[in-house]
């Protein structure tokens, strides 16, 4: 029988779409007698879709690689080299390679795949619900408590973060901040606006982006909002029409955004202190050898580095990035998602969103993120 590679793919991206969903997959290994093999989803699916557009490639007898490709790709392996050589510690390796290598291996991947737009509908309707079941799930949070929720799913109650399951649940003002059927409600921010992201760029979708703005909205995760705000706020300031009814709009956009800036500061969501806090260890706390040009502590920061403490966050992808890579390695890792967005407006002014939100939050951490983030550079045909 003929293998249909095209058809594989896909699936293996439902595979990896399916990863994110944590709880679900959770539940499948628990009743299947082991729910450690939840962790394992994740990197197979990445590793056979990596195998297949190899076997993609070498059918087409091409591959589409540019200069900057050639050169992010040379200087990632000798720093990929360098994590080896400095650590005999396969996790260690693992991780690194996670957080500071593999968004951008996905990226470069999914330029080599021209997927059919039938298959395209089928992704984003798998989204879309993945999306609907999550909000009934989170709904549910609220009519259940967090305490019946969290055993209702998991079969333990543990406040806060479960280091052993991984499960995270957590309040915001009045409101629960719950894992919905992912696992944590940051991840559940990342999926709605990624997912946003993705339905805004497709006709068939536009309609039905509303639901993933909500999931969005429901992760209470401030850095998400920083994305959308600039994404609107670009889409909107640079169209000619919107400019032009800009300047009507001026005098009363005003007083809304002081009001809206004493409401939220009234509720302590305008607070710096955090922010402040991160600024001070970044300054201060950053116990790690490596050199501004070309980084060199790549494998000494972030999850590769065990705990929860500032060095196993560093809550700023960019520092992360800095560490590991350097400048040299940063400057062509933007100079390349670049190249890859040149063209498409909506994907450049999201980019600059996520841009701002990197420096805050390290991006790669979240699973959503590591998962949906490189689809945004899927060619449809």
């Amino acid at each position: 029988m003929k293998l249909n590679l095209n058809k594989i793919i896909y699936l293996v991206i439902i595979l990896q779409i399916l990863s994110v969903q944590g709880i679900i997959v959770f539940n499948i290994f628990k009743t299947l007698g082991n729910w450690e093999f939840k962790s394992i989803v994740h990197p197979i699916s990445v590793f056979l879709l990596l195998v297949l557009v190899v076997l993609l490639r070498i059918k087409k007898g091409s591959i589409k690689i540019t200069g900057i490709d050639l050169l992010l790709i040379a200087y990632f392996s000798i720093c990929f080299i360098i994590l080896i050589f400095n650590t005999g510690n396969f996790s260690k390796i693992f991780i690194s390679f996670r957080e500071v290598f593999l968004v951008s291996v996905l990226i470069f991947t999914y330029q080599q795949i021209d997927i059919s737009s039938y298959y395209w509908k089928k992704i984003l309707k798998f989204i879309f619900i993945l999306i609907i079941a999550n909000l009934v799930f989170i709904l549910l949070t609220y009519i259940l408590g967090p305490e019946d929720y969290m055993k209702l799913l998991t079969g333990r109650y543990r406040w806060g973060n479960d280091t052993e399951y991984k499960f995270k649940i957590s309040s915001f003002l009045y409101f629960w901040r719950s894992p919905g059927l992912i696992g944590s409600p940051g991840n559940v921010g990342y999926f709605g606006l990624i997912a946003y992201l993705l339905f805004d760029q497709d006709d068939t979708y536009k309609k039905k982006r509303v639901f993933a703005i909500i999931l969005a909205i429901v992760g209470f995760v401030r850095s998400v909002y920083v994305v959308l705000i600039i994404y609107w706020f670009l889409k909107f300031m640079l169209t000619k029409k919107n400019l032009k009814k800009l300047k009507y709009a001026l005098p009363y956009i005003f007083p809304i955004l002081l009001l809206a800036g004493y409401f939220l500061d009234t509720k302590g969501m305008l607070d710096l202190t955090s922010l402040f806090m991160r600024i001070d260890h970044w300054i201060y706390d950053i116990p790690v050898d490596y050199n501004v040009l070309f980084g060199g502590g790549i494998g000494e920061a972030g999850g590769a580095v065990r705990g929860e403490g500032f060095v196993a966050t560093l809550d700023s992808y960019w520092l992360l990035m800095l560490l590991s890579v350097g400048l040299v390695g940063i400057v062509l890792l933007v100079l390349f998602v670049y190249e890859k967005a040149k063209g498409n407006n909506k994907l450049i002014y999201a980019l600059i969103g996520f841009l701002l939100a990197g420096l805050f939050i390290t991006l790669t951490q979240g699973m959503a993120f590591l998962v949906l983030f490189p689809l945004l550079f899927l060619k449809k045909t």
